[in-house]
């Protein structure tokens, strides 16, 4: 519509203008001053736009005299194409797209021809520097990668040689004897569990000087060499024959058949190279040496008095000996008042394996408490008495046998608690010493602490009595006595 608009008022004008040059013309015919022939150039007036396709027209005036000469025709403009390509489908990195090239005027926007095209792949397009995924060892390859900044997916990837190994000197790890081979190691730099093994020559051996030794009973003469590197490695050739007359190597001679008294004895020595070589000889009847039995006991002995034995001999029962026996021994150790042994007792402050007892015993009432007196851990020898009266505490003791029993240090105390003591030895206590049959305050002593520990720990030398009997520690009824006891303790 206005492509059209602008034509209509292109004629109209071209109209008006035509009638007033007409008009002019007329006016100055008479005045025409190019009568036949026009003297001037020419002005053209375009009448009709020509276009890319359509003829356009123009009007020629004379310059001179302003006379229109006549109308020209303009050639059509032709078309002034411009190609575009308008993408269907993109074109990627290995796949080719599709689209349109469509040609069309540039001035009058006519389209003037569209075909389908094919758009050729792109090409991947990767960056110069690449990036290291696995790096490489001395005998591994590793690999290298870099990604299309058209498309992250696609990935290229090179292996990267592996770098060989960078082996340090050889070190000795194992020294060649003179018969086995050593071995050399060397470590690669890069990686020291990657080692590489060689082996070293033999050293062979270097011999000392021969030493010959003389033939024996068994052996002939052999000349041995010793290697000065290892001195296990010999070598030993022989010579000559076996000495049967003065190769022996004779042992002791040893009794194997004793004489008595009724029969001959044997003698024998083997020789040391060869055990089947013997040598005896008689050993002549012995009237003493009887082959006595174990004995038996026909007078037991006592502490003050000897025993005796009577032997008779096994090959002649009318071979007798009678043999007197010791008397009893004295025994030297400790008595002490039957209770808990320090040892077991974690009230004690001092660490001891002693065996030694302390005796816990309840002061609030008035009575005789009576325990019992043991020797060397042992044996029970004897009674110790506490007596209890009006506040005030007597300590006395009786032993089993006297005749057999010898106190060499009397020593007994009470104290509060067992742990009141610093040393255990009697010996070392003295100065907490109470006297046989002594009278103790104990509210003086004690205030109102009726709990206290009886300590009698005394030494001396004793024999055995058949009134002594042996200590049941873990008997039922002393069990029962140490847990009272235990319970006193504090």
């Amino acid at each position: 519509m206005k492509k059209g608009r602008f034509i209509c008022k292109s004629v109209v004008f071209v109209a008006v203008l035509a009638l007033l040059l007409g008009l002019a013309a007329f006016a100055a015919a008479e005045e025409n001053p190019c009568a036949v022939v026009h003297q001037g150039g020419w002005r053209y007036v375009v009448t009709l736009e020509p276009t890319c396709t359509e003829t356009g027209s123009r009007d020629k005036y004379c310059m001179t005299c302003g006379q229109k000469i006549g109308t020209e025709t303009i050639s059509a403009i032709g078309h002034k194409p411009q190609e575009r390509l308008e993408v269907n489908q993109a074109a990627k990195c290995t796949s080719a797209g599709s689209g349109q090239k469509i040609t069309q005027c540039t001035v009058c926007r006519a389209i003037i021809s569209v075909v389908d095209v094919t758009i050729p792949a792109l090409g991947h397009d990767y960056p110069s520097d690449w990036t290291v995924t696995k790096q490489p060892t001395c005998e591994g390859t590793g690999t290298k990668q870099r990604v299309c900044r058209r498309d992250s997916s696609h990935v290229e990837t090179e292996t990267i040689n592996a770098l060989g190994h960078l082996w340090g000197d050889w070190t000795v790890t194992k020294q060649p004897t003179c018969e086995g081979t050593g071995t050399e190691t060397r470590v690669c730099a890069r990686d020291s569990s990657h080692k590489e093994t060689r082996d070293k020559e033999p050293l062979g051996h270097l011999w000392g000087a021969p030493v010959t030794k003389p033939a024996t009973c068994i052996a002939p003469a052999t000349t041995t060499k010793i290697c000065q590197r290892d001195s296990s490695h010999k070598d030993t050739s022989t010579s000559g024959s076996v000495d049967l007359v003065n190769g022996h190597v004779w042992g002791d001679w040893k009794v194997t058949k004793k004489p008595n008294c009724t029969e001959e004895g044997v003698e024998t020595r083997i020789c040391k190279l060869d055990s089947s070589h013997i040598q005896t000889r008689p050993l002549a009847v012995v009237p003493s040496a009887h082959v006595w039995d174990n004995g038996t006991v026909i007078k037991e002995p006592t502490y003050t008095e000897e025993g005796e034995k009577l032997f008779v001999c096994t090959l002649n029962p009318d071979h007798t000996k009678t043999v007197k026996l010791d008397t009893r021994p004295w025994n030297n150790n400790t008595v002490c008042a039957f209770g808990p042994r320090l040892s077991e007792t974690n009230l004690y402050p001092y660490n001891t394996d002693a065996w030694y007892m302390f005796t816990p015993f309840d002061a609030s009432n008035n009575g005789t408490q009576t325990f019992e007196l043991v020797a060397s851990n042992t044996y029970i020898v004897g009674k110790v008495t506490l007596t209890i009266r009006d506040g005030s505490l007597k300590i006395d003791y009786t032993l089993a046998d006297n005749s057999k029993f010898d106190i060499t240090l009397e020593f007994f105390t009470v104290l509060n608690r067992i742990n009141d003591l610093t040393q255990y030895e009697p010996e070392q206590l003295m100065d907490l010493r109470i006297g046989k049959g002594e009278t103790i305050n104990l509210e003086e002593k004690f205030g109102d602490d009726t709990s206290l520990v009886l300590y009698f720990c005394s030494r001396c030398n004793y024999r055995f009595s058949k009134k002594y009997t042996l200590l049941a520690y873990n008997s039922a009824v002393h069990q029962r006595m140490l847990d009272d006891m235990r319970k006193l303790m504090d």
